[in-house]
């Protein structure tokens, strides 16, 4: 049993705390001197590299999608079908803008520690995970718009209703697949330093290493190979259709180049036939005269 105030500092770590809350015991001394300020130590110009880059996809990412979003909401001609999911792929994209690069630039790159609190821990991971599941099923659903579109052209599309519905689904989808989330995030401390300076890590932790193993697999299927499945599936076939049939256009266009060329070659024949036709015509009237005299 230890005795001293290492040991009651411990105590204190491991029975106190706010709940969702993982403490990690303590492997320091008071005789090791612990700078609580200490970063990752960096040069200054991969330090401007960063923020540039963050900054710029920050920026351009919420302009870009904001204006997508204004173009279809504030124009009626705009809704249309294949635009609405373009509308929801927009969403996606802000959401995951707004809550994937501040939340993972500030506690990753610049502190290396949570600073944001137990309450967003769980938000923030929960709405990271929804909004990559909303971007992918929604470029699966724009491939499938696409792809009925091309191989029964004379169907109708679906109406803004349906859109809406379906996009209802895919947000339902999401929010069900990432529902595991919030349950199993969690601050924690995963060393001495940041024990000793109060300093927590939002992280994952799972009651078994099994269940982690299972739920990252069907995350993997469910957010990665099935959309991968389908996309290229989709825009294979549309591809084949496009490039390997001739369309009714094009299909005109050979017949009216090849009347042109028939033409063509009946004009050049034309000059000689009419030559001939004159000297034909040359002879009969010598011919006419000639006998004429003798009567």
């Amino acid at each position: 049993m230890m005795e001293g105030p290492y040991a009651e500092q411990q105590g204190v770590h491991q029975q106190g705390g706010p709940p969702g809350l993982a403490w990690a015991p303590l492997n320091w001394t008071d005789a090791v001197p612990v700078d609580c300020d200490a970063t990752v130590p960096t040069s200054p110009a991969f330090q401007v590299a960063v923020y540039l880059m963050y900054s710029s996809v920050f920026v351009v990412a919420l302009v870009g999608n904001g204006l997508v979003m204004y173009c279809v909401v504030s124009s009626p001609r705009m809704r249309t079908s294949t635009n609405y999911w373009l509308l929801n792929l927009a969403v996606g994209d802000i959401l995951m803008t707004l809550l994937c690069v501040p939340f993972s630039f500030v506690p990753t790159l610049l502190l290396q520690y949570w600073p944001f609190g137990v309450e967003l821990c769980h938000l923030v991971s929960f709405c990271q995970t929804v909004s990559v599941l909303v971007s992918a099923y929604t470029l699966v659903a724009i491939s499938v718009d696409r792809y009925l579109a091309i191989m029964w052209p004379l169907r109708p599309r679906l109406s803004g209703r349906l859109s809406q519905g379906a996009m209802l689904l895919v947000w339902v989808f999401a929010i069900l697949t990432a529902l595991p989330i919030p349950m199993v995030t969690r601050l924690t401390q995963p060393d001495s330093w940041h024990a000793h300076c109060g300093k927590w890590v939002c992280l994952e932790d799972w009651p078994s290493p099994l269940y982690r193993h299972y739920y990252t697999l069907a995350l993997m299927s469910l957010q990665y190979f099935a959309p991968l499945a389908v996309l290229l599936y989709t825009y294979t076939r549309i591809a084949v259709v496009i490039w390997g049939k001739r369309t009714p256009g094009e299909a005109e266009n050979l017949r009216d180049q090849r009347l042109a060329k028939a033409k063509r070659k009946e004009a050049e024949r034309c000059p000689e036939e009419k030559k001939d036709d004159g000297r034909d015509e040359l002879w009969w009237e010598r011919g006419t005269q000639a006998g004429t005299r003798d009567r």
